[in-house]
């Protein structure tokens, strides 16, 4: 199965890492390794994340850190959608 980081997800990657590197720079870029980890193990178990209220988006947290990993599987593809923090999400 083929995976895709949308545009929006890879900046949102970025944003991450840029404000936490604003204080840590060393803890930033290990959350950043910890986000890239999450998004191989969705490409290799696309069916990992539980269903999101949508139930065509699935989400799978990025451990141990507070960020979800919002992603969509179909048609032999995988795309991550979004990356976000926890408490940024709406219940």
């Amino acid at each position: 199965m083929k995976g895709r980081v949308t545009d929006a997800a890879f900046n949102d990657v970025v944003e991450i890492q840029q404000y936490i590197a604003n204080d840590n720079p060393v803890a930033a870029r290990l959350v950043r390794t910890c986000i890239e980890e999450a998004v191989k193990r969705i490409f290799r178990f696309p069916l990992i994340g539980s269903e999101g209220k949508n139930h065509s988006v699935r989400v799978f947290p990025v451990r141990p850190f507070p960020y979800l990993v919002f992603y969509t599987v179909g048609r032999g593809e995988v795309i991550i959608r979004n990356v976000r923090h926890a408490g940024r999400i709406r219940p």
